[in-house]
């Protein structure tokens, strides 16, 4: 029996509620982690940053008021600090065999090693740290470190290269084709593949072997799956759905991943691929708008959460929340003792593949009144993204040609192009206008570009608009 996991809510007298509160939340994530089925049995562990500033929006990890935070099932202690004072600790990494901790320090470009239990704290090398594997072969562990472009702003690396855990003077350079960005470059089990950007926001594969990468989509946090099947994702630009690809299947398919309880259709972050194929982790909800966007914005209710996959890999059937607290939580990373054994099935790429090339795409035209528009943000603070598209949600009054059940819907149009607003998506409430529409699901193209939603109206159908304009061609 398959079980989905919430947040579990109390009350009671205000005498002792807030520890209450804690020891209930504490006692009912052991019970539910230790009832995960056949996939996850075995310990499993989960870290993590907590912003301790008042506002707690240091979502990427560059401040000094962070704690490294770790999860482990079999405990019985819930979230708690691994490292308690207050610094830099950026993009925790579990080492394979789940025991230690790799973090970096942006602050003074060092990455460091702790054990799971906050002892045995050690200076590795210089750099930001990527990601830790181990070499099948040899056993090796070793450390995937890279080096900051400009200042800590600027958040870019180069001379991507590895780094022996257990001897740092032995280093190979791996990838310097490009500038990557920090969020996630994650390898296959065999070491042979990595994803990443290349940089931001140029999601893709890069070839170890050959030294050549190639770009799958436009967004954020790609990642691998940990075997060797070549599964990879990029987030897409409305911070809510993971575009999966597999050698083969370019159109790849679409997963959403902000239905998770309590996210409410907000947008969420920080999706990683943990060393387990069923299992990845994320952060969520993110309601504070901030001075680029929500993201930015963070918040104190910003939670960790576990995700499992169904068995075929089209959407996740169960969610855990990890942490239930009143600081914002980013950048986690899990591992499962059973990870390994894991693999992406060979039946369920090809499903995949074959549904991708049996999906036919659609137009209907529709006249529509306009209920609610998202603001178009100035174009300078979207970079690197020079297009974005606009969400505005509507009322659908009639259908003119083709066939739609839909009572309310989202479009998509291009707010901005090439550096530049488009005026004609400024658009006003209550008018009424009409649009010839394609499901925005099937262009796998646009999905990573930057989407400005304003609301939690991600549970509405999305389309894209594609009416012609004067000249003959679409807007």
């Amino acid at each position: 029996m398959w079980i989905r996991f919430a947040r579990h809510q109390i009350g009671g007298s205000m005498l002792g509620l807030c520890a209450l509160t804690w020891i209930i939340a504490t006692l009912s994530q052991t019970v539910a982690a230790k009832e995960l089925p056949d996939a996850a049995q075995g310990r499993w562990r989960i870290v993590w940053v907590q912003d301790q500033s008042p506002s707690s929006s240091d979502t990427l990890a560059r401040g000094k008021q962070l704690r490294l935070m770790g999860f482990d099932n079999e405990d019985g202690r819930g979230e708690r600090a691994i490292l308690e004072t207050p610094r830099n600790y950026s993009k925790p990494l579990l080492t394979p065999d789940g025991q230690r901790v790799v973090y970096s320090d942006q602050t003074a470009q060092k990455v460091y090693v702790v054990d799971f239990d906050g002892s045995n704290k050690q200076l590795v090398c210089d750099g930001y740290a990527l990601d830790v594997w181990t070499d099948p072969k040899e056993s090796v562990v070793w450390v995937y470190v890279a080096k900051a472009v400009g200042d800590v702003d600027d958040f870019r690396l180069r001379n991507v290269r590895r780094v022996q855990l257990a001897n740092p003077k032995v280093i190979q350079p791996v990838w310097d084709g490009t500038k990557i960005s920090p969020d996630n470059f994650q390898l296959s089990a065999d070491g042979t593949q990595a994803a990443g950007e290349f940089p931001w926001p140029d999601g893709g594969i890069v070839d170890l072997t050959n030294k050549k990468w190639q770009k799958r989509a436009t967004g954020c946090w790609s990642s691998l799956a940990p075997d060797n099947s070549g599964v990879s994702w990029v987030f897409d630009g409305l911070h809510r759905n993971l575009q999966l690809f597999s050698p083969g299947n370019s159109r790849g398919w679409s997963i959403n991943i902000n239905k998770a309880p309590n996210i409410d259709g907000f947008e969420v972050f920080h999706p990683r691929w943990s060393n387990h194929a069923r299992y990845f982790v994320m952060t969520g909800p993110y309601k504070v708008q901030g001075k680029v966007n929500f993201i930015s914005g963070g918040g104190p209710k910003v939670e960790v959460y576990l995700g499992r996959f169904a068995e075929d890999f089209s959407g996740v059937e169960a969610w855990f929340q990890i942490t239930n607290n009143d600081r914002g939580d980013f950048y986690p990373d899990a591992w499962f003792e059973k990870g390994p054994e894991s693999t992406v099935p060979d039946a369920v790429l090809k499903a995949q593949a074959q549904k991708a090339l049996a999906m036919p795409v659609e137009k209907v035209t529709v006249r529509v009144k306009r209920l609610a528009v998202s603001r178009i943000p100035e174009p300078r603070s979207i970079l690197p993204y020079r297009n974005a598209l606009v969400m505005h949600r509507y009322q659908v009054e009639r259908v003119e040609q083709g066939q739609l059940e839909e009572k309310e819907v989202l479009i998509a149009h291009w707010g901005i192009r090439n550096g530049a607003i488009v005026p004609e998506a400024r658009m006003r409430v209550g008018e009424s206008s009409t649009f010839t529409l394609e499901r925005l699901e099937d262009h796998r193209e646009l999905k990573g570009e930057r989407q400005i939603v304003d609301g939690s109206w991600g549970d509405l159908p999305l389309f894209y608009d594609v009416t012609p304009k004067k000249d003959g061609k679409s807007k």
